[in-house]
């Protein structure tokens, strides 16, 4: 009897530890209509939608969740984490038209035309993030974006790849074109 008993509370213990395991794992989805929206996470950018991340609870208990897109009102979402379970897993964002634009929300006002010039980053591999002066403002590509002239330090990033950088001077109404190819780490 006592030779059956054993087998039983290790399976019982098996399969308790696969099930914790289990659900507070892994990734949670952001998603939204329309798709390729601006998503920040308690004030960091992180990128666009879709977006598969790895929200981790032991730093923080909340996380609020800005999906923002040009022409679109921005939504805020708070997600927990829950007891055992973790995050939720999917958070699906329906965007209403508007006027709120992702510069209303993440960035100061857009310069008076006559200082601004235009950025074009396209690159391999696609939709790796754009950054500049350090400020996340789209991902490739990213097409006729108004700069204000002046001089900028422009970062293309994906993970698993090298970082791109480079200092830049936009002048007013001059068009700047870069085509960055990403090297493997």
């Amino acid at each position: 009897m006592e030779k059956i008993k054993r087998p039983i509370k290790m399976k019982i213990v098996w399969l308790l530890l696969f099930f914790f395991s289990a659900c507070s794992g892994g990734n949670t989805v952001i998603r939204s209509e329309p798709p390729t929206a601006f998503v920040t996470i308690n004030g960091a950018p992180q990128g666009v939608t879709p977006l598969d991340i790895k929200l981790d609870c032991s730093e923080t208990r909340k996380f609020e969740v800005v999906v923002s897109l040009p022409g679109y009102l921005s939504q805020t979402k708070e997600i927990k984490c829950r007891r055992l379970r973790g995050p939720k897993k999917d958070v699906f964002f329906e965007l209403e038209l508007g006027q709120e634009t992702l510069q209303e929300t993440l960035l100061p006002a857009p310069p008076v035309k006559s200082e601004i010039g235009t950025l074009e980053i396209k690159s391999i591999p696609g939709e790796s993030k754009v950054f500049l002066d350090g400020r996340l403002i789209g991902v490739t590509p990213l097409i006729k974006r108004e700069i204000k002239r002046g001089d900028h330090f422009v970062e293309v990033q994906k993970r698993g790849f090298k970082t791109w950088s480079k200092r830049v001077r936009i002048d007013s109404g001059s068009k700047r074109s870069f085509f960055p190819i990403l090297e493997e780490e």
